[in-house]
């Protein structure tokens, strides 16, 4: 009785495999299945004669073999998708707005990510859009206008070949879109203002820094179009295996969002960790300038999430005064359904 309900169960697996990709995914699995069982039953047996104990037949072992192989089948699946459902539906990331003032100034920083659900960015132009009506200015991140030879630099240290469309291709890998900054400016008035570098000036200050590094000397370093390999990786997936993969993924960008420590260190390993440093510090110190020199008292924000700790903590090193005064969710990649 115990292996008919695990035959089933394998059965029902099977079912599940031919709606996802017909059945070429059965031959497969099923291919492996005889395969590994016969190289196990192989191990087994030549260890219970050397042990000089009694032998299963090949019968009994497979009906054994179906039975774990099944049990472990559906644990992976389990907690696959308990993970994907707390982190997608229970449990989902937030993006915040921090409310921030030194009692002069205040600003609203709405952290940003550069892939999000749709309805993420229409709540962040609505919350420009208001504010924006009651009198303040956006200051907006986006890396300045460059050259060629400035890009061929970045894309050369970062080893990955930064086209426009990246973060477009990168969006359907979780099922969902990235941000257009052209929806998101001159709202009400044209009272928004770039407060960013140019490439040109971050690679500048990349190279004054890290002094071993030259152009000539890494240009053999091979330089990754993610762009196409993630367009390549699209077109392998059907639109069922495409729809699990997406799940998945959104669920560990929700717990990658979740974590900062994470983030950074997943960003730190994933790009050069010098090029980051220059990324990150000196686009702060950029960013903490311009709101201390602006003439404007009624200042909102779109950044990076990262670069928020280390502004706060500029402003602060300016005027210890700065403090946090509220702090708003929203939901970038799913919203919560319990």
């Amino acid at each position: 009785m115990k292996f008919k309900i695990w035959y089933f169960l394998l059965w029902l697996f099977y079912a599940i495999i031919f709606y996802i990709n017909w059945i070429v995914w059965i031959i497969e699995i099923t291919i492996s299945l005889i395969l590994y069982c016969l190289i196990f039953f192989l191990f087994y047996t030549s260890w219970k004669k050397v042990r000089q104990k009694e032998v299963m037949n090949f019968i009994d072992f497979w009906k054994y073999f179906i039975y774990k192989v099944t049990t472990f089948i559906y644990s992976i699946i389990i907690i696959l998708w308990g993970f994907a459902y707390y982190n997608n539906s229970v449990n989902p990331a937030t993006m915040p707005q921090f409310t921030i003032s030194n009692w002069q100034k205040t600003v609203v920083f709405q952290a940003m990510s550069h892939i999000a659900r749709q309805e993420f960015y229409d709540e962040v132009q609505n919350e420009i859009r208001d504010f924006k009506t009651a009198s303040w200015v956006l200051f907006f991140e986006w890396v300045k206008e460059w050259t060629k030879e400035s890009n061929d630099k970045f894309d050369q240290a970062l080893w990955v070949n930064f086209t426009p469309d990246l973060y477009k291709n990168m969006s359907k890998l979780y099922g969902v879109t990235f941000q257009d900054n052209s929806k998101l400016l001159w709202l009400v008035n044209n009272l928004d203002f770039n407060v960013d570098l140019t490439l040109d000036e971050v690679v500048r200050i990349y190279e004054e820094k890290v002094k071993i590094w030259t152009w000539s000397k890494n240009k053999s370093n091979e330089v990754i179009n993610a762009s196409d390999e993630i367009l390549a990786k699209l077109s392998e997936l059907n639109d069922k295996e495409l729809k699990i993969l997406v799940y998945v993924n959104q669920a560990i960008l929700n717990v990658i969002i979740k974590n900062d420590d994470k983030m950074k260190e997943l960003v730190s390993n994933f790009w050069n960790p010098d090029l980051l440093d220059v990324i990150l510090e000196e686009r702060n110190k950029n960013l903490a300038e311009n709101i201390v020199k602006s003439e404007y008292d009624k200042i909102f924000i779109t950044y990076w999430l990262l670069h928020f700790d280390w502004v706060l903590k500029l402003l602060q090193a300016t005027d210890p005064n700065w403090k946090i005064i509220t702090t708003k969710e929203l939901y970038p990649i799913s919203e919560k359904k319990l």
